[in-house]
């Protein structure tokens, strides 16, 4: 297509435009139905140890809201929700272990287990120590809490989707 506009020409070049844009269009709808399955089996193979995650600490999350409201929880539920919240933090904080930066030995099960040590914040010794992790914890926790609201990608395959663009 010319892109010399000029007022003779004008009618015949938005004719074309037009034409362009349906033939692009025919393409990139054909393109995406058949792109976007494989794509997004990708995609969910991928993200499912952070989508466990994700949903893990929702389901800790809230029994932690319900405990703190005084609700009768079973212990069994406490301990279940804990275990599982654990054993998804493991697999994903493994990842970066193997692909990552990450370099440090950790074990999520005994680091909850220590905070649970009774007045920890009224012993210097315990609190130099315990704090830290405790903000470390809750700053994890509460951004995968923001990850639950926001989604996992800020982005959408489809192209038409993305407002931001």
């Amino acid at each position: 297509m010319d892109m010399e506009l000029e007022p003779e020409t004008m009618v015949s070049w938005k004719k074309d435009l037009i034409k362009f844009c349906k033939e692009w269009d025919k393409l990139y709808v054909k393109h995406a139905k058949s792109v976007y399955p494989e794509i997004n089996a990708i995609h969910m193979a991928a993200m499912k140890p952070l989508t466990q995650l994700i949903e893990a600490n929702s389901n800790f999350h809230k029994l932690e809201i319900m405990i703190k409201e005084k609700k009768q929880v079973p212990e069994f539920r406490r301990i279940a929700l804990e275990a599982e919240f654990c054993k998804f933090l493991t697999g994903v904080c493994d990842i970066f272990k193997e692909f990552g930066d990450l370099k440090d030995h950790f074990d999520i099960k005994q680091m909850l287990k220590v905070l649970k040590i009774e007045n920890w914040e009224n012993c210097p010794p315990f609190k130099f120590y315990l704090q830290p992790l405790t903000d470390a914890i809750t700053k994890v926790r509460k951004n995968l809490l923001q990850m639950e609201k926001d989604g996992h990608l800020f982005i959408k395959y489809v192209i038409e989707e993305n407002k931001q663009l």
